[in-house]
């Protein structure tokens, strides 16, 4: 197994700070986050970065958009809930990026199946991934750092696949909670 070089670990310690930060102020400072809602789209982006380029709180990006959506133009929701989503996923393409030479070494068999799937695929497998709702995004995110495959693909697949996913979500907040709403007397 390979050491990672001064720029990998350099690299892989101010992401690794980010995200831990990032966790520790979600936690800390929950209560906050529900007054970025008065933000609108600033604050749909701010979720978004957030909650993707974090564990604790995956699920809450996906209920602000579908929120977001029923109550604000639900393309732009999802536009910019997409853009939001895929900066925060470089944070976990960089913690991959720095940690590569823990794992490119070992013969594993799920490095080996991600290699192969991203050799023969690549930004189509980024993209399906990013598109579904699945908790794996995060890990895949990681290993895709660890391949070297090229950051600028993966935002601009990751950007496509979370603007689709998210545009989705948000027309459902649009049609479904609009409905809702509507139907107990509350017009919009």
């Amino acid at each position: 197994m390979r050491r990672p070089t001064r720029r990998e670990a350099l690299i892989g310690g101010i992401s690794v700070a980010i995200t831990i930060a990032l966790s520790v102020f979600i936690i800390l400072h929950r209560e906050y986050l529900y007054e970025i809602r008065r933000w609108g789209y600033v604050g749909c982006f701010v979720i978004s970065v957030l909650t993707n380029g974090t564990f604790i709180l995956p699920g809450f990006g996906i209920v602000f958009t579908f929120t977001l959506g029923g109550v604000l133009n639900p393309a732009v929701v999802g536009a910019v809930a997409g853009i939001g989503e895929a900066v925060g996923a470089i944070g976990a393409y960089l913690t991959g990026y720095a940690g590569r030479g823990l794992i490119r070494d070992s013969n594993s068999g799920l490095y080996l199946r991600l290699s192969n799937l991203v050799d023969r695929h690549g930004s189509k497998a980024i993209f399906f991934v990013s598109a579904v709702l699945s908790p794996l995004f995060y890990p895949f995110a990681v290993l895709l750092g660890t391949l070297r495959f090229g950051w600028v693909r993966f935002f601009l697949a990751t950007w496509a696949g979370r603007t689709v996913k998210n545009m989705i979500i948000a027309y459902l907040g649009y049609f479904g909670l609009r409905s809702v709403l509507q139907w107990l007397g509350m017009n919009i």
